[in-house]
């Protein structure tokens, strides 16, 4: 199942060296994770590579979540125990 990750938030936390990156995460059936990280703040570091960094800290969060959307909209048949897609 694909990704897209849209970036939501990009500030400067006040009064911390962090920066507040907000990620929100919709998978191909529409299916939405969002997910906020501090990261801290760096001289030399790129907009793209705050990013980076926050989508490595919310890894888990976002797997764990595509995990289990894997089964939202599948149909259960209790005759034998068994998930298949929709048509």
């Amino acid at each position: 199942m694909s990704i897209t990750y849209k970036v939501t938030k990009f500030l400067k936390v006040a009064d911390e060296d962090k920066k507040l990156v907000g990620l929100t995460c919709t998978d191909t059936a529409g299916n939405v994770f969002v997910v906020d990280k501090k990261i801290d703040l760096v001289d030399g570091t790129t907009d793209a590579q705050y990013a980076q960094q926050a989508y490595n800290a919310s890894k888990t969060e976002i797997d764990e979540w595509s995990a289990d959307m894997s089964v939202h909209g599948m149909i259960f048949n209790p005759d034998d125990n068994s998930l298949s897609k929709s048509d």
